[in-house]
């Protein structure tokens, strides 16, 4: 009897404090609840701001384009700076890096066009062998062949398709092959022979045989 009496006596503490600890829960899943949408709405911010800056960025290379396409090559020079430099890191920016580079190659100012592809380094991934690929022709350009095959075995270094690959891997070996290094030319044009898939295999048998007799002569 006195053990019936001691539990009756014992469950208003007993419901007290399974009410106090589905307060203390609510609270929890409360803040929990809280924090989450908060992260959700930085998230969402983030990706919507930077749709934007995207969609403006195209719309401002757009109308540059427009200025190359016209001929107005002073009005479309200074329209692809601003949109290079403002709208630096986004697809349509580097675009508009690589188009401003290649006007300045075609006035043989090469070494602006290199510096201007060396902000748009940091664009989207898929972009960087166009990058570097032009960077290359502009170090050609200068008849520093030593950096434009550097640059090219760079950009054969993310190409994403292996022609892109291939292709950036015969440049450099020419460029190195001009600049005096032809250990590192008969290592790319081996690279190149033994890939019986690459359409470049038969040229790179070609520059083998040419690089061993010119070492013959010497």
């Amino acid at each position: 009897m006195g053990i019936a009496t001691s539990n009756l006596k014992s469950l208003p503490s007993t419901e007290q404090s399974f009410s106090e600890m589905l307060d203390r829960h609510r609270r929890n899943i409360a803040y929990v609840g809280i924090g989450i949408a908060v992260i959700g709405a930085g998230y969402w911010f983030s990706v919507r701001s930077k749709a934007l800056k995207d969609q403006h960025a195209e719309t401002a290379y757009r109308a540059a384009m427009q200025s190359v396409m016209a001929g107005n090559l002073p009005l479309a020079q200074t329209d692809l700076k601003n949109v290079s430099a403002r709208y630096n890191g986004t697809p349509a920016g580097v675009e508009g890096a690589l188009q401003l580079a290649k006007l300045y190659y075609s006035q043989g100012k090469y070494a602006q066009g290199i510096d201007v592809l060396k902000v748009a380094a940091n664009g989207p991934d898929y972009m960087r062998y166009d990058v570097h690929f032009l960077s290359a022709a502009g170090y050609e350009g200068l008849g520093r062949n030593a950096n434009a095959a550097q640059e090219y075995e760079v950009a054969a270094g993310v190409a994403r398709f292996d022609s892109d690959r291939d292709r950036a891997k015969a440049n450099a070996a020419r460029t190195y092959a001009e600049a005096g290094n032809r250990d590192a030319a008969v290592k790319l044009w081996t690279e190149l022979s033994k890939d019986p898939k690459s359409p470049i295999s038969g040229e790179a048998e070609v520059r083998l045989g040419e690089l061993e007799a010119h070492a013959a002569r010497s």
